[in-house]
């Protein structure tokens, strides 16, 4: 017995040794001399690799990308003589940052991305793997440190096995095994966990923050809810549907007033089968009887679909899930989710009993989900969902196959403090374990409105904000660098609930459900309205400007920038990146993995699934992409600015102005607004709404008095791979014979 505790290794000597076996297992040692300078060329400049991904997959071999990152690597100051050397990997706690001001920057940006999308896949479904993970972080741009802007973020989805093909379902609280690299794995020990944590702590170290998409809900029947039946609530179907049988007499005997008694007594058994998954078709006369049973027994569902659900009930029912889920483990104590080894068997038993979790709902649905009947072939249970009035909204219901935790009690609006609790330890645990700098908190776009809540008590499955601010709370009381960025796309303007009553420091956002919208005048009055909001605040909001959430995949939100065109979706890029809105409207960009090389379709589906994803090989839009940012990075004007609208015309012709006192430079932005195509949301002369492809047109001989004592300093133009000054006349106007859509022209002006 040892009477002192081992010492745990120190990460460093960690991370070293793991480097130094990744250097074995990929010949680091046989890199040619041509491609160590082409690499060290290459980087040199920008501080990172600025190829396109396709580009780096098919040109750098796993020990390329070693080296190139050990440049990145001594540029963040974490790699000296050869080895890794530092206290703490994250770039924040290295740079002693102790607020969330760095994610909030102007100018920073933030990458959403998919491990498992990271591999070839023009050529496979094959997952990323560890190497093509590090393939990425070599291309990943940097910030500017000298303009107080931190490299890229990398913005993490779940990385756990997932179910539905959906990463927002998980199956446990593992990394998926689909993630993990076999050959690493039997070189160096680390299993997938380990292989994830290890690329979090070398992107860390490259000066990348990282954060995670974090979950108010989980799978069905994830490992967390067999653990813990107690997070969930769940329903008793064959109780229920009991329940519902002996109600059936009473209703058949009210229908029978007005109806032939046999009829009724059919039309009784039918709906009995009907409810235990068996359809078939009626008759336009028994139609009409089974929708009059159908009507009296929805208020007998909701009622003892809601009695059910009550606390008492449900404490009983945890009992029953516990002990299924003891026996098949052969567990006499507590099982605990690492231990369970047998979650499908779980499953079935469960199943067999007729226990299910209760479901989510639409984004509208308040109350408990109403248990209607099985489905077809009495496979699942199907559930009804109303809003806060009583109507009916199960047409809009798409996360019946989730399982929201059981937050609070809805019949009296008290909160369920264990499983709150339960909840804060887990957040805290994945962050402990992974070193997070941050979390986005999906699902949590309508807690705080009338469907969510009433005179301040939750009346619906969400999250609601108390859990929500205990969370930030906790999490920035333990990191002081924290960052915290919702799922909310601003219905209703709730900006003080989310920022103030719940401490986000940073909201989603409604760009991806209003691209057509985003005209630069429309853009500027959201500066606006952001910095309106947070002049007299010590700590700022910030607003995500969202380039891509998905790609038209989920019909409802179907604008992507895909649409827009190659010179579409570069101007739509320009927009969020050339309309800062100065001081007290900070706002950082956010884009997807495949964006950059304006890779058009597909994101969705890689969002959701575990597979790689097909890329465009576009060149030419990545440089122009890539060299916009970087340029808007070096330029304090732009980043500490903020921009007005000299003039935004019906045809696309639009100018503005950014500025910054009490500095003489400014930059003019000139463009033609419109797209080469966009989606376009209209009304038609009924009231109806309707989408149409508009396509934007040429604008002819413009011109434009410069503005102020202003005069022309340079025209930035790019010039392969950057932005570069091309001198000019020093007029105060400027003609234009012709801007195509999607055109836009920097100018640099100078106040005389």
């Amino acid at each position: 017995m040892f009477l002192f505790k081992k010492k745990e290794e120190p990460e460093s000597e960690k991370i070293n040794r793991i480097y130094e076996k990744l250097k074995e297992l990929y010949k680091f040692s046989e890199i040619s001399e041509d491609r160590k300078r082409y690499l060290e060329e290459a980087i040199s400049g920008y501080g990172y690799l600025n190829i396109p991904y396709i580009q780096a997959l098919t040109e750098l071999t796993p020990a390329e990308i070693l080296y190139g990152l050990e440049i990145k690597w001594e540029n963040s100051a974490a790699f000296i003589d050869g080895g890794f050397k530092f206290d703490r990997a994250s770039v924040l706690a290295r740079n002693n940052v102790k607020n969330s001001g760095w994610i909030k920057r102007e100018g920073h940006n933030i990458k959403l991305i998919n491990l498992a999308g990271l591999g070839n896949g023009n050529q496979t479904k094959e997952t990323g793997k560890f190497i093509d993970w590090l393939r990425q972080l070599l291309i990943l741009p940097t910030g500017n440190p000298g303009n107080n802007i931190f490299n890229t973020t990398i913005y993490l989805i779940p990385f756990h096995p997932r179910e539905f093909g959906c990463a927002y379902l998980p199956k446990s609280s593992e990394v998926s095994g689909k993630l993990l690299d076999e050959q690493l794995y039997e070189y160096t020990g680390l299993d997938a966990k380990g292989q994830v944590q290890t690329f979090i702590t070398l992107a860390q170290l490259a000066g990348h923050p990282v954060i995670y998409d974090v979950l108010p809900q989980t799978g069905r029947f994830s490992k967390a809810v067999l653990a813990n039946p107690e997070i969930a609530r769940w329903y008793d179907v064959p109780e229920l549907e009991k329940i519902y049988c002996k109600n059936l007499d009473a209703v058949a005997e009210k229908l029978s007033a007005n109806r032939d008694s046999e009829d009724i007594e059919l039309v009784k058994d039918i709906y009995i089968q009907s409810m235990k998954g068996s359809a078939g078709d009626l008759t336009s006369y028994f139609r009409e009887i089974f929708d009059e049973f159908e009507t009296e027994m929805n208020e007998i569902k909701k009622k003892y679909s809601d009695e059910m659900l009550k606390k008492a009930n449900q404490t009983k029912l945890h009992r029953r899930v516990r002990e299924i889920t003891a026996a098949v483990e052969n567990e006499k104590r507590k099982v605990q989710e690492e231990n369970i080894t047998k979650q499908t068997e779980i499953v079935e038993a469960l199943i067999k009993e007729g226990l299910w979790a209760a479901p989510g709902g639409a984004w509208c649905s308040a109350g408990v989900p109403v248990y209607d009947k099985m489905s077809q072939c009495n496979t699942y249970p199907t559930f009804k969902h109303y809003d806060y009035k009583g109507e009916d909204v199960t047409n809009f219901a798409n996360l019946d196959c989730q399982t929201p935790y059981y937050f609070c009690f809805l019949e009296d609006g008290s909160l369920n403090k264990p499983v709150v609790d339960y909840f804060i330890n887990y957040m805290k645990q994945l962050r402990r374990e992974y070193n997070f700098d941050g979390y986005r908190v999906d699902h949590i776009d309508h807690i705080v409105d009338k469907v969510s809540e009433k005179d301040g008590i939750p009346i619906s499955y969400r999250a609601p904000k108390f859990v929500l601010d205990k969370l930030n709370k906790t999490m920035k009381s333990e990191i002081p660098h924290f960052a915290s960025l919702a799922e909310y796309m601003l219905w209703d303007d709730f900006l003080e609930e989310y920022h103030q009553q719940m401490h986000f420091d940073l909201l989603w956002g409604n760009d991806i459900v209003a691209q057509c919208e985003k005209t630069p005048q429309k853009i500027v009055e959201d500066n606006q309205h952001l910095a309106n909001y947070n002049i007299n605040l010590k700590e700022k909001l910030s607003i995500l400007k969202t380039y891509n959430n998905q790609d038209g995949e989920f019909r409802s939100i179907d604008q992507y920038p895909g649409q827009l065109g190659e010179d579409g979706a570069l101007y739509k890029w320009f927009k969020y990146k050339c309309l800062p809105g100065g001081k007290f409207a900070q706002r950082p960009v956010l884009y997807i993995d495949g964006d950059e090389s304006f890779t058009r379709h597909g994101i969705e589906r890689v969002i959701g699934e575990e597979v790689s994803m097909q890329r465009e090989k576009h060149t030419s839009f990545y440089n122009k992409f890539d060299a916009l940012d970087r340029f808007v990075k070096s330029q304090e004007i732009i980043t500490d600015g903020e921009a007005q609208i000299i003039l935004q015309e019906e045809d696309g012709f639009t100018a503005w102005v950014i500025s910054k006192e009490p500095s003489k430079t400014a930059f003019l932005m000139v463009s033609n607004h419109k797209c080469p195509a966009e989606k376009v949301n209209k009304t038609d002369e009924n009231g109806e709404c309707y989408s149409e492809i508009v396509e934007g047109q040429p604008v002819y001989n413009k011109t434009l008095q410069l503005p102020g004592d202003y005069i022309l300093k340079n025209e930035y133009v790019i010039d392969d791979k950057d932005y570069v000054p091309a001198s000019t006349s020093g007029n105060s106007t400027l003609n234009f014979e012709k801007l195509t859509p999607g055109e836009f022209k920097i100018y640099e002006l100078r106040k005389c």
